[in-house]
């Protein structure tokens, strides 16, 4: 199994697009969550094939997360999805991983989980003997979404520093898991905010868009006592006027919440279904074993 560096996503992308071509990921998209600090990318000798594994510390444990799994269409049903995939394993086990994820490896992720619609990868999924743990979905709404912000708010692109500091204030004291996210929407200049107009250091709430995936929404929160009151509504509308001016029909809402709100909101559809999947350590050895 031979490692990939960072120079390589155009050949990882070739990839995607030939075996996933509705997913519509770039090669920007892929080299910014695929390659990371705790990751790396393996892949078959031959090329046609590849994963993208990572392993993160949350509190006291580490765990593992296949970010991304791809075969060549021609080179599928051979073996080599079990050979990216138990590689994979070795790879994070090596580095003290206690289980291993499906998707999900926030910040930097590509899915929430396996796509219900990517029936070989579940399959294969299944044959390691991962668990099922849940589902995660993504909903969809127009563009054309607009909503004006309630008295006493007035939303803005997140720019001046005064403004980045009053969001990144919320966050790290409300969501401190999403700082780096939302960090990172500031930079690409896809972070809106809804600040008080009685006292501009405080914001309500803020949104991005296009963080690790061009057009998909998130992260996303209104402050818990504002919550109800047209800010989120507002913000989404932000979002969506913003996607709009770059060319973007649908707004993709990943891993979604508050189902609720998106669909009263904005209208919104559930669009994608994903499922949760894990891998304790100990059941994979026995699967590597061939035990039951």
């Amino acid at each position: 199994m031979d490692a990939w560096p960072r120079e390589r996503a155009s050949q990882l992308a070739t990839l995607v697009e030939r075996a996933l071509p509705d997913e519509g990921l770039t090669k920007g998209e892929l080299a910014f969550c695929c390659w990371t600090d705790d990751s790396a990318v393996l892949a078959l000798p031959a090329g046609d094939g590849a994963v993208a594994v990572a392993v993160t510390k949350e509190g006291d444990r580490r765990i593992g997360y296949v970010r991304l799994i791809v075969v060549e269409p021609a080179a599928q049903r051979g073996g080599q999805g079990r050979s990216l995939l138990t590689a994979a394993h070795e790879w994070a086990f090596d580095r003290g991983a206690e289980e291993i994820r499906v998707g999900a490896s926030a910040p930097f992720y590509l899915w929430p989980g396996c796509d219900f619609a990517h029936l070989g990868a579940l399959c294969l999924f299944e044959s390691f003997g991962y668990w099922t743990v849940g589902a995660e979905l993504n909903m969809s709404c127009s563009t054309r979404h607009r909503a004006e912000p309630p008295p006493g708010a007035r939303v803005v692109r997140v720019a001046d520093p005064d403004d980045v500091d009053s969001v990144l204030a919320l966050v790290r004291r409300e969501w401190p898991n999403w700082e780096t996210e939302t960090a990172r929407g500031i930079e690409l200049g896809t972070c809106f905010a809804a600040i008080d107009e009685d006292d501009p250091e405080i914001a309500l709430g803020y949104a991005s868009h296009s963080v690790n995936r061009r057009g998909w929404v998130g992260p996303m929160a209104t402050d818990t006592r504002r919550q109800h009151g047209g800010v989120g509504s507002a913000l989404l509308g932000a979002l969506c006027e913003d996607m709009q001016d770059r060319d973007l029909d649908r707004a993709e809402i990943a891993w979604v919440g508050p189902v609720r709100f998106y669909a009263k909101a904005a209208n919104a559809s559930v669009s994608r279904v994903f499922r949760s999947l894990t891998l304790p350590r100990s059941v994979a050895g026995r699967a590597a074993s061939g035990s039951r």
